[in-house]
């Protein structure tokens, strides 16, 4: 009876012990795999995968795994969109029509120059071409050549150099000296001036003088003979100029 005791006793003791071992060593088992989980920790500011080492119990240790792509920084686009804005604008003003701060964007034009563009303009009513902003005061030619791709006017003008010709240019008396004496005769003693009665044999200047002067107190000449009367004239030479003239 007392053996039966002790081997129930003993056999109890050994399933405790059992039980106690294998919950032990699955704790044991849990644990550690807990503790070997690796955790991946991806930090923004730095751009970089920090991942911690495999885990012991007693000691924990962590390293930085570069990130696997590459990392640029991005430029700030607005500031960027800013600069090339700034970078391509083109200035095209008409110098009709901008104010002083426009005219201003203009290279070598500071504040009073647009003023006085301004006021020219007002006070010849507009600009009829580029060029006429030379007459500004404080405008050269160097001003001018830098800026001139840069300005513009609506319909510009330009004077066009044109020859006045006068009435006293084309008078019957010129155009009338170009031909010879055959192609104008007859000519009328009458209406004639100096030039074309120098044209008749016998007749200079001075001659020609007389002709006028005496038509003029006679109220003209009545008939061809009375050339006789004009001095300086002989009857021969008379009857040669008869053959060129008339009277009307």
């Amino acid at each position: 009876m007392k053996k039966d005791k002790l081997f129930k006793k003993y056999l109890f003791f050994m399933l405790c012990s059992a039980l106690v071992v294998g919950a032990a060593t699955f704790y044991f088992h849990v644990s550690d795999i807990k503790k070997n989980t690796t955790t991946i920790i991806i930090d923004h500011n730095t751009k970089e995968i920090t991942a911690p080492a495999s885990t012991s119990a007693s000691k924990t240790t962590s390293k930085k795994i570069p990130k696997a792509t590459k990392t640029t920084s991005l430029p700030n686009k607005s500031h960027t969109a800013t600069q090339t804005e700034a970078a391509t604008e083109f200035i095209f003003l008409d110098i009709n029509s901008a104010s002083s701060e426009e005219l201003m964007k203009l290279h070598g034009i500071g504040a009073v120059t647009a003023e006085e563009i301004v006021r020219y303009r007002i006070e010849n009513d507009r600009f009829d071409n580029i060029e006429e902003i030379m007459n500004v005061k404080g405008i050269g030619e160097k001003v001018f050549e830098e800026i001139r791709e840069h300005i513009y006017v609506i319909d510009p003008i330009y004077e066009t150099p044109t020859e006045i010709v006068t009435n006293e240019e084309i008078t019957e008396p010129d155009s009338e000296t170009s031909l010879t004496l055959e192609e104008l005769a007859p000519i009328d003693i009458n209406t004639a001036d100096a030039e074309i009665l120098a044209m008749l044999p016998h007749v200079d200047e001075e001659i020609a003088g007389k002709i006028i002067e005496f038509r003029e107190k006679n109220s003209g000449f009545k008939n061809e003979y009375e050339l006789l009367m004009i001095d300086g004239l002989s009857r021969s030479e008379v009857s040669e100029i008869i053959e060129y003239i008339e009277i009307k």
